[in-house]
């Protein structure tokens, strides 16, 4: 809601919705510009050209900013599921490298692992980006060996294939959210301005339409004209 010095004892109040519900403000945008250029040219508002033009920012910023959260939050979650293969893939080298390298388990750090030389146990990297690194290396060390010496299991093909599920969807999540964060900046600026343009013309139709009297006239320009509550019928508007 916003608060006009117009007319403050009127029993309405009229609303726009708030920059927070991007879609609601410019469905209200689009319905005044759709009504106002059904009135002849002295009758429409000065503004009009200003809404116009800042719903054709407004839209492909809302656009955008939908289609690359849909897209980051795909990827994102296709991340989390090969993330967890990837988890069982490494625990499998890992284990299939234990045995193999029991007396030197030095040697696994070929293949990625890092090897804690108090302990000399190899270790599981804990996080996803150590899990990458390690799959890298991994297919690297493979594939710079003879086929005949590779090791059956993990298939390689297939270490191959979740690797580069992994670092796709990563680059997706990662440019998704670039996009959605620079649209919703845009947007963001956009509608401010939006706002402030209806609200403004909101008054001038109060005057010029409607004699400086707030009527439920306005909710033909997109504007919702519900009573105010009874506290406020006799306090002067800010």
């Amino acid at each position: 809601m916003y608060k006009t010095i117009l007319d403050h004892l009127s029993p309405y109040q009229p609303q726009l919705p708030s920059t927070e519900d991007s879609a609601g403000l410019i469905t209200a945008g689009e319905i005044f510009v759709a009504y106002d250029e059904t009135l002849p040219p002295a009758q429409q508002s000065p503004l009009l050209p200003d809404i116009r033009q800042l719903l054709q920012q407004c839209i492909p910023s809302q656009k955008e900013f939908q289609t690359s959260e849909a897209q980051r939050t795909i990827a994102s979650e296709t991340v989390k599921r090969l993330d967890e293969q990837a988890k069982t893939v490494v625990r499998k080298i890992h284990h299939k490298l234990h045995l193999e390298f029991i007396e030197t388990p030095e040697a696994a750090e070929q293949w990625g692992f890092q090897v804690k030389q108090s302990t000399r146990n190899i270790l599981l990297p804990k996080r996803l980006p150590g899990r990458l690194a390690l799959l890298n290396a991994y297919i690297a060390k493979e594939e710079s060996r003879p086929p005949e010496e590779r090791f059956t299991a993990p298939d390689l093909a297939e270490v191959t294939r979740l690797r580069n599920e992994l670092k796709a969807n990563l680059a997706v999540r990662r440019s998704s959210y670039g996009r959605r964060k620079a649209s919703y900046s845009n947007r963001a600026v956009a509608l401010k301005k939006l706002y402030e343009c209806l609200r403004v013309a909101g008054s001038m139709i109060i005057i010029k339409h409607f004699d400086h009297t707030i009527t439920t006239g306005m909710e033909k320009w997109g504007f919702e004209v519900p009573k105010r509550p009874a506290r406020e019928k006799d306090s002067p508007q800010t």
